[in-house]
C-alpha cells in the first residue's frame, strides 16, 4: 500500500476538523445562548481529531503485519486509549469547571464522537477494500 493511499484517508478527518472549528467560531453566540460553551467543543473537538488520527495511525501500521492478531490488538488498544482519555477529559473539565459545568457541550462532544467513529471506520473499510484488491 503506498503512501498517498494512505494519506487519503486522512482527509475526511482534516475537513470535518475544520468544518467543527470554523463553525464553532462563526456561530459561538448562539451555541453560548443555548448553553453549549463554544470553547469546551473546540477543546473537545482537538481531542477527539488527535484521538482518530492515532486509531487511523495504528490501523493503517496493524495492517502491514502479516499476522491477524495485531490488527486486533491494535483496535483493541485505540479503543481503550480513546475510552480513557475521553473518560480523564470528562472528568478533569466537569470537576475543573465547578458551576459553570456546560453538559450540553458535553454532549455535543460525544456526538462528534460518534461522527468522528464513523469516519474512522469509513476510511478503515476503504482501506481494507484497497488492499483485498491489491493482492
Amino acid at each position: 500500500m503506498n503512501d498517498r493511499k494512505k494519506k487519503k484517508i486522512f482527509i475526511p478527518l482534516f475537513i470535518f476538523f475544520i468544518i467543527i472549528n470554523v463553525g464553532c467560531f462563526s456561530v459561538k453566540d448562539w451555541l453560548d445562548a443555548k448553553g453549549i460553551d463554544h470553547f469546551v467543543l473546540i477543546g473537545a473537538n482537538a481531542i477527539l481529531f488527535l484521538l482518530a488520527v492515532m486509531s487511523i495511525y495504528l490501523l493503517i501500521r496493524s495492517m502491514n503485519n502479516p499476522n491477524p492478531n495485531v490488527f486486533v490488538r491494535s483496535v483493541s488498544a485505540a479503543v481503550f486509549i480513546k475510552l480513557i482519555v475521553i473518560a480523564a477529559a470528562v472528568i478533569i473539565y466537569l470537576s475543573a469547571a465547578g458551576e459553570n459545568k456546560s453538559f450540553y457541550a458535553v454532549l455535543a462532544a460525544m456526538g462528534l464522537y460518534v461522527i468522528y467513529t464513523i469516519i474512522e471506520v469509513r476510511g478503515a473499510l476503504r482501506l481494507n477494500r484497497k488492499k483485498d484488491g491489491d493482492s
